[in-house]
C-alpha cells in the first residue's frame, strides 16, 4: 500500500550561519562550523497522479572539517588560492513544514493541505494539519567532502567560495514514520538518508594569537617620555 507509491527528487533550500577555521601547519586549516539548514524533497505519486508532497525540513549542522590549501595562476599572471577539504558532519533535525496535494484530498474538498511537523505518535484527537513522525532519528551523522577559491579581498580578510556534497549515514526514519490523517492512502517513506550539494559565499576575518602579529604597526614609543 505504501511502498513504491511515489517518485522523489530533491529541492533547494538556504543555509546560514557561523566558520571558525585554524591554521594547523603551513597550508592545513581545520574548521568548524555552526550552521542552521534547509533540507526537503518532493515526492510526486506513481499510482495516484495528484499527489505532489513537498517538505521543508530544518536542521542545525556542525562539521568539522580538514582543508589543505594550494595556489593557482590565472593567465600565467594572476595568483589565487584554491582548497579541498573533508570530514565528519553532525546534525539535529529541528522540525519541518510542507504542502501535499493528493487525490484523497480534492475527493474530501481539499485543493492542498499544509502542514507541520511534530516528532512523536499522533494522539487520539484529530489535528489534518499535523504530520506526526515516530521513531525519528533526529540526531544525525554523515561526511562531507568538497573544494573550493579562496580570495583576499583586502588585508586580514578572505572570501571563500566553497562547493561541497554531503552524505548522509544515519536513516531518518523507516517506512512507517510518517503518520498523516488525511490523504490516509499516503505514507511518506522516511527509510532514506539526507545526502544533498551545498554552494555557499563565507567571509572570514583574520584574528592571529601571536603576541608579536597583534603588535605589528604599533608604536615603540612610550607617551611618557
Amino acid at each position: 500500500k505504501y511502498n513504491n507509491v511515489a517518485a522523489v527528487r530533491p529541492t533547494a533550500g538556504f543555509h546560514a550561519g557561523l566558520v571558525l577555521a585554524f591554521k594547523v601547519k603551513d597550508r592545513y586549516f581545520l574548521n568548524t562550523e555552526y550552521i542552521y539548514s534547509q533540507k526537503g524533497k518532493i515526492a510526486r505519486g506513481k499510482v495516484d497522479p495528484n499527489l505532489n508532497d513537498r517538505v521543508v525540513y530544518h536542521h542545525i549542522d556542525i562539521p568539522v572539517l580538514f582543508s589543505m590549501h594550494f595556489k593557482g595562476k590565472f593567465m600565467k599572471t594572476r595568483q589565487f588560492k584554491w582548497y579541498i577539504n573533508a570530514g565528519p558532519n553532525t546534525s539535529y533535525w529541528l522540525g519541518g513544514k510542507g504542502v501535499i496535494k493528493s487525490g484523497d484530498l480534492i475527493e474530501n474538498g481539499l485543493p492542498e493541505l499544509k502542514y507541520k511537523i511534530v516528532f512523536g505518535s499522533r494522539p487520539d484527537h484529530n489535528n489534518p494539519d499535523l504530520l506526526y513522525i515516530k521513531d525519528a532519528k533526529r540526531l544525525q551523522f554523515g561526511m562531507s567532502i568538497g573544494g573550493g577559491l579562496l580570495l583576499e579581498p583586502a588585508d586580514k580578510q578572505k572570501v571563500m567560495i566553497d562547493f561541497r556534497y554531503e552524505i548522509g549515514h544515519t536513516r531518518i526514519g523507516t517506512p512507517q514514520s510518517s503518520q498523516f490523517l488525511i490523504p490516509s492512502d499516503y505514507q511518506d517513506s522516511l527509510k532514506g538518508r539526507n545526502k544533498g550539494i551545498r554552494l555557499s559565499l563565507v567571509y572570514l576575518f583574520e584574528f592571529s594569537s601571536d603576541r608579536k602579529e597583534r603588535n605589528k604597526g604599533k608604536s615603540t614609543l612610550d607617551p611618557k617620555s
